[in-house]
């Protein structure tokens, strides 16, 4: 995505643009990546959720815990069964994310 930048993502984040900030989250660039997805938290649209859904099963930890956050961040119960599956990764830091998002999307 050319010109791609942080300040674009939050213009987006804050307009809602569910569909550019999924574009955004498919940059090679990780620290681009990485903002888009955490932006998704800040969108309530069916599409930035399941791609976020798809997120979970990335490569990278780093992908799945913003991932997680932006999910807490949204608060979608139908995204429990979902971090589930990463309550046993092995990374522990992903795996203590996981832990944490389950009880907060449990509790509220």
């Amino acid at each position: 995505m050319l010109g791609l930048t942080k300040e674009k993502i939050a213009k987006w984040e804050q307009k809602g643009k569910a569909e550019k900030l999924v574009k955004a989250a498919r940059s090679k660039k990780p620290e681009l990546r990485l903002a888009a997805i955490k932006a998704l938290g800040s969108v309530e649209d069916e599409h930035a959720f399941n791609y976020l859904i798809t997120c979970l099963r990335d490569r990278s930890s780093d992908v799945k815990i913003a991932t997680m956050e932006a999910l807490q961040k949204l608060n979608n119960k139908n995204a429990i069964e979902h971090v589930k599956s990463l309550v046993r990764d092995t990374d522990t830091a992903v795996a203590d994310k996981a832990r944490e998002v389950l009880k907060y999307l449990n509790t509220n």
